[in-house]
């Protein structure tokens, strides 16, 4: 019969110990969670460098408006005749918004996760410069979003926030007399305001170092602890943040100094 001692011939007495009630872990569990975070970061600054390719065009010489609208153009109507009208440029876009939801979505939980493990309180660190950006990654992370609908209602859909001179219906020629939206006017006009150029370069310098740490984090999650193998991650955050902010940040910049005009 079991009991809670258990009689040894020759041994007192001795209390059976009860195992700690174990509670199953989370689900997902976190590291599928920063798992998803690296690899939707990873296709969002991807596609940052892509969009960043196709904006330097207006610095091209020889009619940079044209070059601008032809590159418009060309990526709303990528992969036809093979699927119809914008069709594929709408899954890139649907695509990206999975990515950024699932990357807000693994960002939070992990952040309230930790939050809840020191019972709702901070704890006392040495603050060093990643972990000072590290805290505020859900606060740079906000901007961003905020950001990113500015840019879409200002540029791409021109709705409410747009500048007065945005119109959609706006039409460039192209030389072989094909009719397509006048991107570039409408690029320019949004940048000849001054508040929305202060405001688009200083996202992009909290989207460096949003990037910048990303990259960190995401060498120390999944344990790359070589020394050589962190110096050349780091170097290579460094640099795709670098390009991305200074890339970007010229555009409006060159606008207000009158560099590019209509």
């Amino acid at each position: 019969m079991s009991s809670q001692f258990e009689e040894r011939s020759g041994i007192d007495q001795i209390p059976v110990a009860k195992r700690p009630a174990t509670t199953p872990p989370p689900r997902p569990q976190t590291w599928l969670l920063k798992l998803i975070m690296a690899l939707t970061g990873s296709v969002l600054v991807a596609f940052l460098l892509f969009h960043l390719a196709g904006n330097l065009k207006v610095y091209l010489p020889d009619d940079p408006r044209l070059h601008f609208n032809e590159y418009a153009h060309w990526l709303r109507g990528l992969l036809n005749p093979l699927v119809p009208g914008e069709t594929f440029l709408w899954v890139f876009r649907g695509t990206l918004v999975l990515c950024l939801v699932l990357h807000l979505y693994s960002g939070l939980t992990i952040k309230i996760r930790a939050w809840r493990a020191r019972g709702g309180r901070g704890r006392a660190v040495n603050v060093t410069k990643h972990h000072l950006v590290g805290r505020t990654m859900i606060w740079s992370g906000g901007i961003i979003l905020a950001f990113i609908i500015f840019h879409l209602l200002d540029l791409t859909l021109g709705r409410g926030v747009a500048s007065s001179k945005f119109s959609s219906a706006a039409s460039y020629d192209l030389p072989d007399g094909t009719a397509v939206t006048d991107a570039y006017s409408n690029l320019v006009h949004s940048f000849e305001r001054p508040s929305v150029a202060a405001f688009y370069v200083l996202v992009m310098m909290v989207v460096a170092f949003h990037i910048n740490h990303g990259i960190w984090s995401i060498i120390n999650d999944f344990g790359g602890t070589a020394k050589r193998t962190r110096n050349v991650f780091l170097f290579l955050a460094a640099v795709a943040a670098l390009i991305i902010v200074i890339g970007n940040a010229s555009i409006p910049l060159a606008v207000q100094l009158g560099v590019i005009t209509l």
